[in-house]
């Protein structure tokens, strides 16, 4: 939960928000009016809102807040996301101006610069697709940005084109941090069960756990292929599918061209259909 100072996660350990300037005081969000309902994903729902005094539109991201008596508080999650983006200043990433509170304790919301689409919904409304030179300022623009989290040792893991904005000058910003995580060199272990299935790399549908800043740029490349067709470049229904098109794609993996393969979790648990003609290339 948020007070005027301080954040308190749900195991009761509090943090304050002034120290070292790091979120800086939450704005009350009555200074804010909320104009229509823009969106809503996994860790809140969005508003386009504008600011009663000085007239700036913005979004309003709503956190969603635990409020039972287990687990009473901001989810790690959103408090993960809120950090991430405090700490992220680039033209390409969607910018957080400030944290604002109301009054009830879940309450809180990311005040954000307002973008007019998001990639997803605009391709399914598009009569016609974007042309060559439309794709390549936004993979672009995409790529320039995700350099630059992987530069500050944040990987993004759910990139996809509802997490790609869009501003009416054509500037692409990346959003939803809210699986980022910071990586580490050694590497630490992370969950595999991140990134949604059509832009997910591999490797973490194979069980791996010691992925690196790569998974980014194996969704960048799904992406690539989603603006060049203007349908989903790789959609499979479950893991099994999804690796069956992969290897379509590219050819089945084994140990001499990925070293270590056969070591992931689920090498031997997913069968992948052969491919005589990279097979027959390289040697099994």
């Amino acid at each position: 939960m948020v007070d005027g100072n301080t954040f308190v996660d749900f195991s009761g350990a509090s943090i304050d928000i002034h120290e070292n300037g790091f979120l800086g005081a939450c704005s009350d969000v009555d200074v804010y009016e909320k104009v229509n309902r823009i969106g809503e994903g996994t860790y809140g729902i969005v508003y386009r809102a504008q600011h009663k005094q000085t007239k700036q539109i913005v979004a309003l991201k709503r956190m969603r807040v635990n409020v039972n008596d287990q687990s009473l508080g901001l989810p790690l999650s959103s408090f993960r996301e809120i950090v991430l983006l405090k700490k992220l200043r680039h033209h390409n990433i969607v910018n957080v101006i400030e944290i604002a509170a109301g009054h009830s304790i879940d309450s809180i919301f990311m005040v954000m610069d307002y973008c007019d689409y998001d990639l997803g919904t605009l391709l399914d409304n598009m009569k016609t697709p974007f042309v060559e030179s439309e794709v390549k300022s936004l993979v672009q623009q995409l790529l320039c940005g995700i350099e630059y989290c992987h530069n500050n040792y944040v990987v993004h893991r759910d990139l996809k084109l509802p997490n790609m904005l869009l501003t009416r000058s054509g500037v692409l910003k990346i959003a939803d941090f809210g699986l980022a995580r910071l990586f580490h060199e050694p590497r630490r272990p992370m969950t595999p069960q991140v990134a949604t299935l059509w832009y997910r790399a591999p490797e973490l549908i194979l069980g791996s756990s010691e992925y690196t800043k790569a998974i980014d740029l194996w969704s960048v490349g799904c992406i690539f292929g989603e603006l060049l067709i203007h349908r989903p470049f790789m959609p499979g229904n479950n893991e099994q599918e999804q690796m069956e098109l992969i290897v379509k794609m590219i050819g089945a993996p084994n140990d001499r061209i990925w070293p270590g393969y056969r070591q992931l979790p689920l090498s031997s648990t997913i069968r992948l259909p052969e491919n005589r003609q990279v097979t027959a290339l390289l040697g099994k």
